[in-house]
């Protein structure tokens, strides 16, 4: 389809292509697992490294404020047990597992990343492991967690069959994922900064989510949207794109507006789009 820039870290150019049979947009020729990590490590990726420099990871900040009791709330209305047992993959520095244990959740994690698992323990002493495997097969959870988390994951079928068998059967997975099909993502093409290649090895549509889910037996309940991710993508967006500083703000501000207006009516329009999975 184009070959899109990491702006985020090596300026890197990584082609992006869509399946022909089915629509499924993904990274190509993207790094292998055991050397992929190099990309990661910035103190931009702030959500590993938590830094609240420059006055986007401020709004970075912000905005996971305002959204994690939502996110905890929302989680809340399809778990019947007090005590549910809930597993976050790829927790970064674990601010949405502890609003989950202040909740009332018991709380496991699992983060690839020794910085921000260490973070995790100095802030809220968070005991998290570093793979899936860590956990045996008898583990089960009332509700497995990945907030944007999906798309980083290199063995997709493996992990999604993995998850599913540490699912309790009327449990409930709950998946962040950004939207190529939305409007912002319409506005920026390959400047959209959701495609973070390449960190995001696999570009997710609502089409394509129920495509993936159905094939592992489960299917999408209910979908959310996330209303201020087309915010921070369009600023990120718009700094990729080169735009002034002065300008760059009032632009995103309006494109996000517009992706959010048009999601009320139209959820496939939402930046980030909230899954609800059952089985």
């Amino acid at each position: 389809m184009f070959d899109c820039e990491d702006h985020f870290s090596s300026r890197e150019l990584f082609p992006v292509y869509d399946c022909r049979q089915c629509g499924f947009r993904f990274t190509n020729h993207f790094p292998p697992e055991e050397s992929i990590g190099e990309y990661y490590d910035s103190p931009k990726y702030v959500s590993h490294s938590d830094s609240e420099k420059g006055v986007t990871n401020k709004l970075y900040h912000l905005f996971r404020k305002m959204m994690l009791q939502r996110k905890v709330h929302l989680v809340k209305r399809f778990t019947n047990r007090v005590d549910a047992r809930l597993l976050d993959i790829g927790c970064g520095t674990g601010y949405f597992l502890h609003a989950a244990r202040k909740a009332g959740f018991r709380v496991s994690g699992i983060e690839k990343n020794d910085k921000a698992r260490e973070k995790a323990a100095s802030l809220f002493h968070l005991d998290l492991q570093d793979d899936l495997d860590r956990f045996a097969p008898e583990h089960l959870f009332d509700v497995i967690t990945l907030w944007h988390v999906l798309e980083h994951l290199e063995k997709l079928n493996e992990s999604i069959a993995k998850i599913r068998k540490m699912l309790k059967p009327e449990g409930a997975l709950v998946i962040a994922l950004p939207n190529h099909l939305s409007s912002d993502a319409g506005v920026y093409g390959k400047y959209w900064a959701a495609y973070d290649v390449p960190r995001h090895l696999w570009h997710f549509s609502p089409d394509t989510v129920e495509q993936l889910i159905q094939k592992h037996g489960m299917r999408v309940v209910k979908r959310y949207r996330m209303p201020l991710d087309a915010f921070y993508i369009s600023l990120l967006s718009e700094s990729y794109r080169g735009d002034a500083s002065w300008i760059r703000y009032p632009k995103a501000f309006l494109t996000g507006m517009k992706g959010y207006l048009l999601s009320l009516f139209n959820l496939n329009h939402s930046s980030s789009i909230i899954y609800i999975i059952q089985q």
